[in-house]
């Protein structure tokens, strides 16, 4: 499938394309760290796969925060091997390195994506990969948000926010969206759109930016081939010390990328800048239910 192209319907289930993008470029029998997997791990170690995983809550607390989630079970929610501080860098708190670290729709939500990747590459042993699970922007809440720019990436990078900060909580509240009453959509999925906040909560949740409390969002948003544009810059400037070496564009909402030191650049600057401007040709018309967007 062309490297711009989103596939409008999985052959495979969502749990076994994470895992196809995982062992991409790892072994099946190495170890993994996983990221914040909370109730839905990808690589679980009830199935026999040698997984750490760190978050920043333990195993109770993960159990108390989603026992009001009628579809998930606490029995999914695995034992955390590493709780991470307030603060603390993950490279702190484990001495562990992996062959695999694998960070499932983690990326988004990190505060600032240059720590956060590098962060995991020092993590990773020698021929390690991190492999990217990530939302696709046209295809989730945040379809009408502009995607992140080269020059915030690099200003959270040089000045990194403890918390999301009150814009990006004002901009996640003015702008996230249903499609035909989800949150999360194939390619292909036609329907209405309809704002998911009224402006008193949009004010609510910039308010929340001034209590210095942690608001989970997302701060980044992405397109496939935007970011693989975006790390290619950020590994050009020497931001970051991984390249991509493998890719699988959009299936259901979200894409594949696997990032490793010393990867082989096989597409150009011009070849993605091209596609990435191509994926915001494929955005469908915008119906809005309601009068001004609001719904009834």
């Amino acid at each position: 499938m062309p490297a711009g192209v989103a596939s409008p319907a999985p052959s495979r289930t969502r749990q076994e394309l994470r895992r196809d993008a995982a062992f991409a470029g790892a072994p099946r029998d190495g170890l993994v760290l996983e990221i914040g997997p909370a109730h839905n791990a990808v690589l679980p170690k009830r199935e026999g796969f040698r997984t750490r995983t760190v978050d920043y809550l333990d195993r109770a607390r993960l159990v108390e925060k989603y026992q009001s989630f009628s579809q998930y079970s606490p029995d999914d929610i695995e034992d955390v091997d590493y709780v991470l501080a307030p603060g603390a860098r993950m490279s702190e708190v484990i001495t562990e390195r992996f062959d695999l670290v694998m960070a499932s729709h983690v990326l988004e939500h990190t505060t600032s994506l240059v720590h956060f990747v590098e962060e995991c590459t020092s993590l990773l042993a020698p021929n390690g990969v991190l492999c990217l699970v990530v939302p696709d922007s046209r295809y989730c809440f945040d379809r009408f948000r502009e995607r992140s720019s080269l020059a915030r990436v690099i200003d959270a990078a040089l000045n990194p926010p403890a918390v999301h900060t009150r814009g990006t909580l004002t901009e996640f509240g003015m702008k996230a969206v249903r499609h035909r009453g989800t949150t999360s959509w194939a390619p292909l999925h036609r329907g209405t759109y309809e704002f998911v906040h009224d402006m008193s909560a949009v004010h609510e949740l910039a308010d929340e930016a001034a209590s210095g409390q942690y608001v989970d969002v997302h701060n980044w948003v992405f397109t496939p081939n935007h970011l693989r544009l975006l790390l290619a810059d950020l590994a050009d400037l020497g931001y970051v010390q991984v390249r991509e070496s493998w890719f699988h564009p959009t299936v259901g909402h979200e894409f594949f990328l696997n990032l490793r030191p010393g990867a082989d650049v096989t597409t150009s600057k011009r070849e993605l800048l091209g596609l990435a401007t191509e994926e915001l040709r494929t955005l469908d018309a915008a119906v809005f239910s309601g009068e001004d967007g609001a719904e009834g």
